[in-house]
């Protein structure tokens, strides 16, 4: 509970500044990566938000990046 501001702050400093860089990509293989660590910094505002719903929604956002970022990779993989 100490930690949870910090936490917060730097996870929605790290959305914001991958996002932007993620932007200004031409590489699809970066623009997956600058996303997927903004997805992660989402997923740590659920886990440190202590309740049930950011918790589950932390599990559902991970599992679901898991599929849909190793699909894109592959999809990227094939068409380079």
């Amino acid at each position: 509970f100490y930690f949870a501001p910090f936490v917060y702050s730097v996870s929605v400093i790290g959305v914001i500044y991958t996002s932007f860089t993620a932007i200004r990509q031409t590489d699809f293989k970066r623009i997956i990566a600058y996303t997927s660590v903004a997805h992660m910094n989402l997923v740590m505002i659920g886990l440190f938000s202590f309740n049930v719903i950011g918790i589950e929604g932390a599990i559902l956002q991970s599992l679901s990046h898991g599929f849909v970022a190793s699909a894109l990779f592959l999809i990227i993989g094939v068409v380079y």
